[in-house]
């Protein structure tokens, strides 16, 4: 069919007859119909591509989410922790002053149950 000068394309059917096409149109026409054949199979390759890389990009933006959301657990945590350590700070901190007030208060009390003491033994001496 492409061999010879003319070829038949198709049949018109309101006046049955023939159109007669030069070989190298017919050639282009065959060439761009297998060429539209291919970009339409490589349309729905790339279509096909493009929804998987959609849903990776869903998948990966979920997944971020979920790292985000740990971060943002993990470092209330760490801020928890960070409070309660201060408050721990803070109680040893009254606890150790209420410490030394109880000790210079003992001291205080052995020293004036001493110079009692010593008073009352002198007193009882020189009596």
């Amino acid at each position: 069919m492409l061999v010879c000068g003319k070829s038949i394309s198709q049949t018109d059917i309101q006046k049955n007859s023939l159109v007669c096409i030069d070989t190298t149109i017919a050639r282009r026409i065959a060439i761009d119909l297998v060429a539209g054949d291919v970009c339409k199979e490589e349309l729905t390759l790339v279509k096909s591509n493009l929804m998987l890389t959609q849903y990776k990009v869903t998948l990966k933006d979920s997944i971020i989410n979920k790292m985000e959301e740990k971060e943002y657990d993990l470092n209330n945590i760490i801020s928890l922790k960070n409070d309660m350590f201060s408050k721990q700070e803070e109680i040893s901190k009254t606890l150790q002053r209420e410490l030394t007030s109880q000790k210079a208060t003992s001291w205080l009390y052995k020293i004036l149950s001493f110079l009692g003491v010593v008073s009352t033994s002198y007193l009882i001496i020189n009596k």
